[in-house]
């Protein structure tokens, strides 16, 4: 039996045993930049079920928060999302004859990017302002989790401004250092390091001030 054949019958096993442990999933997969769980981009149903797996196994760095996945990986792909009982959860890596690497996004973000002066010479103030942000992705459920402390704050009561990781699956537009990030409660994010892997995308990124 060759390997192609392997990972079928993996797959199939870990469909039925999905159909008795797991629940039902929408799987959807993103087209474009924008809205990825619009109602288009849905592919299907599948039973699913996750857990954080055997405490031996070594996640990438960076994901060792995923989940792994129970259900029949052959109709699906890395960047996949599926939506269901536990929420929004996108497919990071399928490893040969092992369970999904699964992340779950607690937050949907969009990526802004800022433009330059409309002018060369002088102009008026250039902060970041948003008539100057333009969309790069918009309406994409992310991981955003606070990643320790930071630079603290120069007075005695500021708690300075705090460091924060998003996991992300591939995208169709890149996400560079100094981008913004605003999740669905307006709060923004600076992007100081972008890292792009088979896995997706992993930011860091540091909450930005008022």
């Amino acid at each position: 039996m060759d390997g192609v054949a392997v990972q079928d019958r993996f797959s199939k096993g870990m469909g039925a045993a999905a159909r008795v442990l797991g629940m039902p999933y929408d799987l959807y997969r993103p087209h474009g930049v924008d809205e990825p769980l619009s109602a288009e981009r849905r592919v299907l149903r599948l039973f699913a079920a996750f857990d954080l797996g055997d405490p031996g196994y070594r996640r990438p760095r960076g994901y060792e928060r995923g989940l792994r996945g129970t259900f029949d990986s052959d109709s699906t792909r890395v960047g996949d999302y599926l939506r269901g009982p536990r929420g929004v959860i996108f497919i990071a890596m399928l490893p040969p004859l092992q369970r999904p690497l699964c992340v779950m996004a607690n937050d949907t973000v969009d990526v802004l990017r800022p433009e330059g002066p409309d002018l060369a010479g002088l102009n008026g103030y250039g902060g970041v302002r948003e008539p100057r942000l333009r969309s790069v992705l918009r309406g994409w459920p992310a991981s955003l989790l606070s990643s320790g402390g930071d630079k603290p704050g120069t007075l005695p009561d500021d708690g300075g401004l705090g460091g924060w990781s998003v996991l992300m699956p591939p995208t169709p537009a890149e996400i560079s250092g100094s981008d913004l990030i605003r999740n669905r409660n307006g709060r923004r994010f600076i992007v100081r390091s972008a890292e792009r892997s088979d896995l997706g995308w992993r930011l860091n990124v540091r909450e930005a001030g008022v």
